[in-house]
């Protein structure tokens, strides 16, 4: 994936930020702050941080912000805004178990050719009581076998169900897809690897654009342990929980 994305990692982060991404990046922060909450300053791993388009909406919730990527090019562009980042895959990180309060990756799963072993790292990484958020394209209604027309409805082709990478296909588009490529990832994948992990799923929202069908998926999930802090998004006590057995 770094050698898709580092040839464009210039002309991607202004798509997002200033161009034609710009929209659903600002729906994505949304969601974001929906699930995530306030961080009353605990740190917070961006998984996927590209060029850090979305560290400013963490970092207006209080979060201290961590962004780790697997496309140098991407994490340069991140450094260059002051943007404290990392190049490592998301299958596995440098860091220690329990590092972080909160890890959040958006826009981001299409992109993950495993999501298990993704899921896995984060649940590892998490303290007790730490929360996962994802922000993705919506699996049922923004995947590659989705045609949407001028008035938002949308037409799902053929492939829905398979759970794997495309490369090239008419729907593509001439974004950010047609350069890089995508994963196909079907509702069930998604969930199905996120509690697969050990991860508990406590919420899941959609978009709140003005398309008559939802473009963006998110949920929240927890990491069981002893209970949060009072200065959690939501205090919870739950068992402990051993990580995911790696075969």
């Amino acid at each position: 994936m770094e050698q898709r994305y580092d040839e464009f990692a210039d002309w991607y982060d202004t798509y997002v930020t200033s161009g034609m991404g710009r929209p659903f990046a600002r729906s994505a922060d949304r969601l974001l702050a929906r699930l995530l909450g306030a961080g009353d300053g605990r740190l917070c791993l961006d998984l996927g941080c590209g060029g850090g388009a979305h560290v400013p909406a963490l970092s207006a919730l209080g979060w201290r912000v961590l962004g780790v990527d697997v496309s140098a090019g991407q994490v340069g562009v991140a450094r260059r805004k002051g943007i404290t980042a990392m190049v490592a895959g998301a299958g596995r990180l440098p860091l220690a178990d329990g590092a972080v309060d909160a890890v959040a990756t958006i826009m981001t799963t299409t992109d993950f050719d495993d999501l298990p072993s993704v899921f896995g790292e984060a649940h590892r990484v998490l303290r007790p009581g730490g929360r996962l958020v994802i922000v993705a394209a919506h699996p049922c209604f923004g995947g590659v076998f989705v045609e949407r027309d001028a008035q938002g409805a949308c037409v799902v082709h053929p492939g829905y169900r398979r759970h794997e990478r495309v490369e090239r296909h008419p729907l593509l588009g001439d974004g950010i897809r047609s350069r890089v490529g995508v994963v196909n990832v079907p509702l069930p994948a998604l969930l199905n690897a996120v509690t697969g992990a050990g991860l508990v799923l406590r919420e899941t929202a959609e978009d709140d654009g003005e398309q008559a069908v939802p473009e963006l998926f998110a949920l929240a999930a927890l990491r069981p342990g002893r209970c949060t802090s009072e200065s959690s998004p939501e205090p919870t006590c739950t068992s402990g929980a051993s990580s995911p057995r790696r075969e």
